[in-house]
Order: C-alpha cells, then sequence, then structure tokens
C-alpha cells in the first residue's frame, strides 16, 4: 500500500468494496455521528442522479472507455419485453436514454474544448485508486480521485452554475475543500510530490460553461483541519460505540433575522396586515 493503483481493470463496486474510511462516508460526521454511523452500516442505494455523475466523469476524464461501458437506448420507456431484450444484449454496460447519452458528450466536448481544462488533461491518470493509514489516528482511509498528474490533483464537479462567489458558496456548503484535502492528505501519506490542488468545473445545462478553480493553501488548511477534526470523531466513536445525533438537548428555535424586524419592515414585505 505504498503507492496509488489505477483504477483500470476495476470497478466503481470494487472499489466500494475495498476497506477504509472513504470521504462519501467521513463528510456525514460533520452533520452528526449518527449520521455517519448510518451511511457506513446502511449503504445509500444507488440512484440515477449517482450513475449520471459516473457517466459524465467516464465521457470527460475516460472518452475511450464511454462507449463500452454506457450505450444509448433509444426506446420510449425503459420497461418491456424490448428493453429487456436490449438489456441481455449490453450485459454489464449502463444503459442511458438519449437525452442522457447526448448531454454527457456535450459536457465532454465543452471540458475538452476549454483551453485551461484540456491543459489539466493533456496527461495524468483518470480514477486513481489510493490507500493509505492516516499516520493521526491510525485508520485506514481509501479515496478515488479523478485525476492525477504525478502531484497536481484535479476533481471534476458538476454544477449549476460557474459564477465564482456562488460556486465557492457552493464548495464551502458541500465541504469540497474537505473532499480535496483528505485527497491531498492520502497523496502526502504515500510519498508523493507536492503539486497543486484544482477543481474543474462544468455546468450541467447547455451552453455547459467552464471554469478551473485552485485551492489556495489557506483552503487546504481549513479543509486539513476538517479532515483531522471528522477523523478524530470516527476514532473516538468507533472505540465509544455511541452514535449520538446533533443535539444533546433541548435547543432555541431561530428564524430568519428579517422574520424579527419591527412592524414598519413587515409592512414593507406585505406581512402585517
Amino acid at each position: 500500500m505504498s503507492r496509488p493503483v489505477s483504477l483500470s481493470g476495476m470497478s466503481f463496486q470494487e472499489y466500494a468494496a475495498l476497506p477504509g474510511v472513504n470521504w462519501s462516508t467521513l463528510k456525514d460526521m460533520a452533520v452528526s455521528p449518527l449520521h455517519y454511523h448510518h451511511r457506513t452500516t446502511e449503504p445509500r442505494e444507488d440512484t440515477p442522479r449517482m450513475s449520471m455523475g459516473r457517466a459524465v466523469h467516464t465521457a470527460v476524464l475516460e472518452p475511450d472507455r464511454f462507449p463500452l461501458e454506457y450505450v444509448l437506448w433509444d426506446g420510449p420507456r425503459r420497461a418491456g419485453k424490448e428493453y429487456e431484450a436490449f438489456v441481455a444484449a449490453n450485459p454489464g454496460r449502463t444503459i442511458l436514454r438519449r437525452d442522457e447519452y447526448e448531454r454527457c458528450l456535450a459536457m465532454r466536448d465543452a471540458v475538452r474544448g476549454n483551453r485551461d481544462a484540456r491543459r489539466l488533461l493533456r496527461r495524468g491518470t483518470a480514477e486513481v485508486v489510493l490507500r493509505w493509514v492516516d499516520p493521526d489516528t491510525r485508520l485506514r482511509c481509501k479515496a478515488r480521485l479523478d485525476w492525477l498528474d504525478r502531484g497536481a490533483l484535479t476533481d471534476l464537479k458538476t454544477t449549476a452554475d460557474i459564477d465564482a462567489f456562488d460556486f465557492g458558496r457552493l464548495a464551502g456548503r458541500m465541504l469540497y475543500h474537505g473532499q480535496l484535502s483528505f485527497y491531498r492528505m492520502g497523496l502526502d501519506a504515500l510519498g508523493h510530490r507536492d503539486g497543486p490542488v484544482r477543481i474543474l468545473a462544468v455546468e450541467a445545462d447547455p451552453p455547459h460553461d467552464v471554469g478551473v478553480f485552485r485551492l489556495p493553501d489557506e483552503v487546504l488548511d481549513a479543509g486539513f483541519d476538517l479532515v483531522a477534526e471528522l477523523l478524530a470523531k470516527v476514532r473516538k466513536h468507533r472505540r465509544t460505540r455511541r452514535w449520538p445525533g446533533r443535539y444533546s438537548g433541548e435547543q432555541l428555535l431561530e428564524l430568519p433575522p428579517w422574520m424579527l424586524s419591527d412592524d414598519s419592515e413587515l409592512e414593507l414585505v406585505g406581512l402585517k396586515g
């Protein structure tokens, strides 16, 4: 376990079966130990949205593999004898509707047509698996990186809007800085050279605008602190075997500040008779 292992030849299901703390479950510890425990004992059901996300990643990062793993179904609905025969004729392949298939190709073309994104993807390896032991907690960890070029780490995200301000707020809410810092910690633990960490964002709807965002040191530092805190909580609650929820006592209900304004302001928004 001294070097990362390329995912070529390893399916997503095989990766998911590997032991170790991964980010998709660790981030639930930021909600509560109860939520984390639920995610680790009751795996999330695969949804069409998650499947579509994997399809976009394959189309963008591994375009040669996309037609091998995904197939277009042009029928009116995914049901009936004709559809069942189509499934049987395409074992092991994920079936997409025409609109889904074409959206994957459009997002692939948008990313590959963007100069900054094309430069990042000019060389490197897609879907890289890391397995390491966290030196502080001694927890076994794993990660699946979207793109690794020597020490440079790039993560692909689909989003509604690549406006820098809005995407920054989304990144904070979704804890993207924690996710990328977790990956960086894995690379560091395995002795890989240091390198820039970036998010390659593409809008999910046409015209599929593309933006490349580099995470500065202060953002990564905040992510490192978050990951260290979450891993420490995992270790603690595994030892105690207690998985409490968010709150330990009665909470005060808080309303939005504008709802607590004076009467004149309420009249302006039409909430006072």
